[in-house]
């Protein structure tokens, strides 16, 4: 019994006494270990590198083909914050964010084209705790667990189509895990929306598009239920309200 107290004693010294040099390594190692977990159909692979005493490269590799379109907006602006928050909920990352290093962030596109490049630190990081991201990935959020991540998105609207001059107006979590998507249009939509048979349509037409089978995919295991999308004229008022469910896409 004491030769074992004196092994757990000993490696516990040993734990505590670490480097911050020896933090680093171990998060690196941490890091590109679990980075096949982060694969998905937009992102092709990541991994992350040492690259000075308080500093971490992490490039993320993307499947993203332009920079003008939302999704590209929508990359640049808010990956950076959801990879920092992924950082901040592991405690060895917590620990170095609190000694002072820095993670240095590169998103590339299909052709290898730098289109996110940004410094995470401390000072860059608040909102969503280590339990809201627990359960989030876990499958078992609740509403505001989902909420408190989507504001990343959020901080970053309204965001604009300029082909079609749609406005997404916010991103949100309803009381039944659905994803709201409220959009702002153009006069001219409006009077499209309003005719009637316009929301089969549309609902037709979105369901033909890879992108919602993706979005399902990408949020099965936040415990999403259905995506619904409100359409609004510039005065806030509702137009037209589609929802669409795993099913449709059978």
């Amino acid at each position: 019994m004491k030769k074992l107290l004196l092994i757990c004693f000993t490696s516990i010294l040993l734990l505590s006494c670490q480097s911050k040099s020896d933090k680093v390594r171990n998060f690196v190692d941490m890091y590109n270990r679990s980075s096949s977990m982060m694969v998905s159909s937009m992102i092709k692979s990541s991994k992350a590198t040492s690259t000075g005493p308080d500093e971490i490269t992490i490039e993320v590799n993307t499947d993203h083909q332009g920079s003008d379109d939302m999704e590209g907006q929508l990359i640049t602006s808010s990956f950076p914050q959801l990879i920092g928050q992924a950082i901040k909920s592991e405690k060895l990352g917590q620990e170095l964010l609190d000694s002072g290093v820095k993670f240095n962030l590169k998103i590339y596109g299909a052709d290898g084209r730098v289109i996110a490049d940004e410094a995470i630190d401390q000072n860059k990081l608040k909102g969503t705790t280590q339990e809201d991201l627990s359960s989030i990935a876990s499958g078992n959020a609740t509403s505001s667990q989902l909420n408190s991540v989507l504001e990343v998105f959020n901080k970053n609207l309204p965001m604009e189509d300029k082909a079609t001059g749609t406005k997404v107006i916010s991103i949100k979590a309803d009381e039944n895990k659905n994803i709201v998507y409220t959009t702002e249009v153009p006069e001219s939509y409006k009077k499209m929306l309003e005719m009637d048979g316009a929301e089969q349509v549309i609902k037709d037409e979105m369901l033909r598009m890879p992108q919602i089978r993706q979005i399902f995919s990408r949020t099965e295991v936040l415990g999403v239920k259905n995506l619904k999308y409100l359409y609004t004229d510039v005065k806030g008022k509702v137009i037209k309200e589609i929802t669409i469910t795993k099913e449709d896409l059978k």
